[in-house]
């Protein structure tokens, strides 16, 4: 599915004013559209030059209502990333967190630590990566 991406920071600020149900509410009916939004818009914040001889997957698997996670993976690697719906590779690190509290951490509104140390974000596999992944990416902050 390919969106059309909305500005990072026009994205970040519709966020940060949306309460957790109103944004839930939003994942219940949108959450298709809003996730690849999202993932498709990673390669352009991706920075690169941070990546020096990193070759890794990132798997994330986004909880929304009662079904299965969505499931995204990152591919990085020469300086790049790419992302793939429901990828087929073995994921070098993988996170699983609900919906809302996905779109307020890669809107810098909470950080990956405060999400893991209350139990609301769950991490496997190499925990150095997890903790490098943050400096990967520039996160959209409202403007």
């Amino acid at each position: 599915m390919s969106t059309t991406p909305m500005e990072p920071a026009a994205f970040a600020a519709l966020v940060r004013a949306a309460s957790d149900e109103q944004l839930e509410a939003g994942l219940r009916a949108n959450h298709e559209l809003i996730l690849a939004g999202v993932f498709e818009a990673m390669p352009a914040t991706f920075a690169g030059e941070h990546a020096a001889g990193l070759e890794a997957v990132a798997e994330w698997r986004v909880r929304v209502g009662d079904g299965p996670p969505a499931r995204w993976q990152v591919r990085m690697a020469g300086g790049t990333c790419s992302v793939e719906r429901d990828g087929a590779a073995a994921p070098d690190v993988a996170y699983e967190l609900g919906g809302v509290d996905f779109l307020r951490l890669v809107c810098g509104e909470v950080d990956g630590p405060q999400l893991f140390v209350t139990g609301r974000i769950h991490v496997e596999g190499d925990l150095v990566l997890a903790a490098r992944m943050p400096a990967l990416f520039r996160t959209a902050r409202p403007a």
